[in-house]
């Protein structure tokens, strides 16, 4: 009976304990002010920290300037070095140290660019944005209505990425059109910046009487640049594509192209808080020599109040040998639209 009573003892007070540790984390402030709670994240120079009275909140990273974890946390530096390992106190403000299993290690906060509790689990790990917008031009009795959403997980050396939009036009001189797309997307992060990447896309698109692009893909790329303000990634790779046209329109519908990829983000939390983010694939045909197709997304997003943001969006859709004969080669369009991050 005693023995039963103590393992129920046990199980009530583990989860107490796990509380209890979570929540031992320090955040000291420039000004001097101190927080403690649960380090959640650090990313894209946004420190996450949750406490009983706040929640979780967004701290400027160079607002802090000592900050100590009992977690199991990740340091991702702009060097491109990885550390894995406790974060201890430091005697110096500005200055991270990780008590690894080969000693201690001292790093300037601001080389510090990631900082991930690897323990966390399950839906805590993730990180997501929807938007939605709706534009009208009564002069040309143009109507727009754009809808979209990210979800992104990260653990120790990988990334998983999940990402959606899509945008309806009408008009009365024109009939309704619609691009739609759908993408998943595996990163395995390497030591140095170098990274594994594989992708699957689904993209339909009415201008270019496009009604499916299936499209399987994998390469390598690496960060060029990753700091508390800016990411630029490249990266090539081959991917095998499946295009379905109006009509039939193209013979030979199975094809393989190159992949050459640029990502630059660029993030400034001074207000007005801005993310300005690009993306540019080519795709250089291997299969019919002379092809490529371009896409170009540009979002810039200015967030209005926490975890509320407006966003101005432009995008163009590149074919240099459309399948239809009078087809235009590009679709490109802009589109504003609220969103809210979670």
């Amino acid at each position: 009976m005693i023995g039963r009573s103590c393992l129920w003892l046990l199980v009530l007070l583990v989860p107490w304990e796990s509380a209890l540790a979570a929540a031992s984390d320090v955040v000291i402030f420039t000004n001097g002010d101190r927080l403690t709670g649960e380090l959640k994240s650090l990313e894209r120079g946004k420190l996450r920290f949750k406490t009983d009275a706040t929640g979780t909140i967004s701290i400027e990273w160079d607002k802090v300037a000592y900050l100590r974890s009992d977690q199991n946390v990740q340091v991702d530096t702009s060097s491109g070095k990885r550390y894995l390992g406790q974060l201890a106190a430091a005697q110096d403000s500005n200055t991270v140290v990780v008590s690894t299993e080969d000693g201690s290690v001292r790093l300037d906060a601001m080389s510090v660019v990631m900082l991930e509790p690897i323990e966390e689990r399950g839906i805590n790990r993730l990180d997501g944005n929807v938007t939605a917008g709706y534009n009208f031009a009564k002069a040309s009795s143009v109507e727009q209505v754009q809808l979209g959403f990210d979800l992104a997980a990260r653990s120790e050396f990988r990334v998983i990425k999940l990402s959606a939009s899509s945008v309806q036009s009408d008009s009365e001189d024109s009939e309704a059109s619609q691009r739609n797309n759908l993408r998943m997307s595996y990163v395995r992060l390497r030591p140095n910046h170098w990274f594994g990447f594989g992708n699957v896309n689904f993209d339909s698109n009415d201008e270019l009487n496009l009604d499916l692009r299936t499209s399987f893909g994998a390469g390598l790329g690496r960060y060029l640049k990753q700091t508390n303000t800016a990411v630029l990634g490249v990266g090539v790779g081959v991917q095998i594509s499946r295009e379905d046209y109006t009509d039939g329109a193209r013979e030979n519908n199975d094809t393989v192209e190159g992949v050459l990829a640029i990502d630059w983000d660029w993030f400034r939390y001074d207000t007005p808080e801005l993310d300005l983010s690009t993306t540019l694939r080519l795709f250089p045909n291997l299969s019919d020599t002379g092809r490529v197709r371009g896409e170009l997304d540009v979002r810039l997003r200015w967030e209005i109040i926490e975890d509320l943001f407006w966003q101005l969006s432009f995008y163009d859709s590149f074919d240099s040998d459309p399948a239809v004969e009078n087809t235009p080669s590009n679709d490109y369009g802009i589109a504003t639209s609220l969103g809210w991050q979670f």
